[in-house]
């Protein structure tokens, strides 16, 4: 598969003609990036704009050694430098599976934005989806444990039935520890809420 069909599979470029496509193409590099392997780091330089094709990739802080996930991103997530300024990163962004990934300067997309109005509005519905779900997690600090642990389970089974992920992602194991991680809970606190949610028939992925 070259990268031009990987490109059309995008939501943000679904539809672009062939010609249009080659042309966005010729801008991009392409990455492998290994399980694990840091693709950047907070106060590191970044002017790229990623979009992950393949794989997964999680967005994380680390606070006295405690890892707070920001967002577990799926095939055809953007992420990096989305305010196109010259700015450091504020997180990590690590390869939590084996990932493809396409780059661009900010420069280069800001242009392939301005250009075309069509993928510029897609762009822009995107990141109030973003907005939206950030707020939402907000708003679940507000919640109580069983409620966050619901929520965060919702919007991974949301995530791996994605079209996209289904063709060239892999489900991610939801663990007490990650559910931990997602919600800022202790792994202790997830256990009794999870016991608490069986006992009451919900149902749960375990």
């Amino acid at each position: 598969m070259n990268k031009h069909w990987y490109l059309q599979q995008i939501d943000l470029f679904a539809g672009i003609p062939d010609s249009e496509i080659m042309s966005i193409a010729k801008n991009m590099k392409e990455k492998t990036c290994s399980k694990k392997e840091l693709i950047y780091i907070p106060e590191e330089e970044n002017s790229f704009i990623y979009i992950l094709k393949k794989g997964e990739v999680t967005l994380y802080n680390s606070h006295m050694g405690k890892r707070l996930i920001i967002e577990t991103l799926k095939p055809g997530s953007i992420f990096g430098n989305i305010s196109f300024e010259e700015s450091k990163s504020t997180h990590f962004a690590e390869a939590s599976q084996d990932s493809y990934i396409c780059i661009f300067t900010a420069e280069d997309f800001a242009k392939i934005l301005q250009e075309r109005p069509k993928i510029m509005m897609r762009f822009l519905q995107i990141m109030s989806d973003k907005v939206q779900q950030y707020e939402n997690r907000l708003k679940s600090g507000l919640f109580d444990a069983k409620e966050k642990i619901l929520q965060q389970l919702e919007l991974q089974q949301k995530a791996n039935d994605n079209p996209l992920n289904k063709l060239f992602g892999r489900k991610t194991a939801i663990t007490h520890e990650r559910l931990g991680q997602l919600t800022g809970l202790s792994r202790e606190t997830v256990t009794r809420a999870v016991n608490e949610l069986k006992k009451e028939g919900k149902k749960l992925p375990w």
